[in-house]
């Protein structure tokens, strides 16, 4: 079985992978990298950043798929009208008989 391990720089012993990186005493801030230049889809125009990305999306009333804000999305209807679908059906029923 393959196995990866991470040196620990305070101890310098070498530790699976999997161990070091579920320790909880890791208290270090996480940097995350910026995106990708992309081209927009909407506009042709090519983005570069992640605050050119939000700008991006605003200016344009656009959203991220898989990010949207319950909020930002219409309610949906709760109401069902049993009485005009019985109508419909007894309509059609009477239609093709």
């Amino acid at each position: 079985m393959k196995r990866s391990y991470v040196q620990d720089p305070v101890t310098l012993e070498l530790v699976p992978k999997e161990d070091y990186y579920r320790r909880s005493d890791v208290n270090a801030p996480m940097v995350m990298a910026d995106i990708q230049p992309y081209q927009s889809m909407a506009t042709g125009e090519l983005i570069g950043s992640r605050s050119t990305h939000r700008a991006h999306l605003k200016a344009h009333g656009l959203i991220e798929v898989g990010n949207e804000i319950k909020h930002h999305t219409k309610p949906r209807e709760t109401q069902i009208d049993r009485a005009g679908i019985r109508r419909d059906v007894i309509e059609a029923v009477k239609r093709y008989s």
